[in-house]
């Protein structure tokens, strides 16, 4: 490791720890349910008690929703509530058990969004100072700030959407990419949509239709089905999660119902995200608002990749675009019942990408310079 790399190694533990520092300070004492908390960690609790037939002690009452008492959550995949359950093992069920998980995930996901841009920028100063700058943005952003804060399914979906992005360009960890897509598939149904660029990246890899086929579709999906084995055994078989599951989760995501119409302060668009437009009130004064300024310099810098003929850069925002038009496409299939939390399931590709597009194109201009008028 040389001295620049130790240095910036060294910052970036220092503002972990104090990122991690203010999130427990933040969210270790609330003692409720925040925002979708009263379905997520009730649903990994009741996984426990009827699939794995294990009852860790309840220091915290359910939450008053309607039949939570034997709800699994089927609309949506288990891995995070899976996440979830190994600490309420623990620790017992407590909002301090649930909510670990989540903060891990947040400080994962600064970790690998260095990583990642110092991958396309380089290990010299540049790439360290932009994988700092990429760490700071993902710290910075308000809405992975507070979903991270918290136990609901998006963190996971986001970290690992990252994790998979950042292997699959790392070109030789092509099996370790696609088992962390299908964990992202596993996480939240939202990531389905990275199947897309992930299959374009492994076509420059892999000439071979069939291996193509083996690395983009057949490993995600074998993890995705892997880990819905209890999910399937509780519903008697393939057929009944099918039905009961997969099919429910496609139905779920295409219809409103997510929250009444008639809250349209809590309702945004995807378009409404690049505005701020509506924050989704999660309780106790957290709203997971955006910052128009990023989403907007992700519009902006987009072009930077193809300018660079960087496929690399392309593939990494194109992954990020490919989820916000995925919810495009669910809104105008019928579900007016988006929020502005949503956000984080691509955030951190968005401000990843912004910190290596702007470096990698100043790295490129400062090195014309050195060739053209020299040292």
């Amino acid at each position: 490791m040389n001295k620049i790399t130790l240095i910036s190694v060294i910052i970036l533990v220092v503002a972990l720890a104090i990122y991690t520092y203010y999130t427990v300070i933040t969210f270790g004492p609330v003692q409720g349910y925040i925002g979708d908390e009263v379905w997520y960690p009730t649903a990994a609790y009741n996984i426990l008690k009827l699939i794995f037939h294990v009852t860790p002690p309840m220091y915290f009452p359910y939450s008053n929703e309607q039949n939570i008492q034997t709800y699994i959550n089927p609309e949506h995949p288990p891995l995070g509530k899976y996440f979830m359950d190994i600490f309420i093992l623990l620790l017992g069920y407590k909002p301090l058990a649930w909510r670990i998980p989540s903060w891990i995930m947040g400080d994962l996901t600064v970790i690998v969004a260095y990583l990642l841009t110092r991958k396309l920028v380089g290990s010299d100063l540049w790439g360290n100072v932009a994988g700092l700058v990429s760490a700071a943005l993902i710290m910075l952003s308000p809405n992975i700030w507070v979903i991270h804060g918290i136990a609901i399914l998006d963190v996971y979906v986001g970290f690992f959407s990252l994790l998979a992005v950042y292997l699959l360009l790392s070109d030789n960890r092509l099996l370790w990419a696609s088992i962390a897509l299908g964990l992202a598939f596993a996480s939240k149904e939202s990531a389905f949509p990275l199947l897309l660029p992930f299959l374009f990246y492994v076509g420059e890899l892999r000439k071979n239709p069939i291996q193509r086929a083996i690395y983009g579709i057949g490993i995600p999906a074998a993890t995705y089905a892997i880990l819905s084995v209890p999910i399937m055994i509780y519903f008697g078989g393939l057929d009944g999660w099918f039905h009961n599951s997969f099919l429910y989760m496609l139905g779920w995501d295409s219809t409103n119902g997510h929250i009444a119409l008639s809250a349209v302060t809590q309702i945004s668009a995807p378009w409404d995200w690049f505005l701020d437009v509506h924050p989704f009130y999660l309780g106790y004064n957290f709203y997971a608002s955006t910052n128009p300024i990023l989403m907007w310099l992700w519009v902006g810098t987009t072009p930077l990749a193809f300018i660079l003929k960087d496929t690399k850069l392309i593939t990494l925002t194109m992954s990020a675009w490919i989820m916000w038009l995925a919810f495009v496409a669910v809104y105008f299939l019928g579900n007016h019942t988006l929020f502005s939390f949503y956000v984080t399931d691509f955030a951190p590709l968005v401000n990843t990408y912004i910190a290596a597009s702007i470096f990698k194109a100043l790295k490129k201009a400062d090195l014309k310079n050195v060739m053209k008028y020299g040292k």
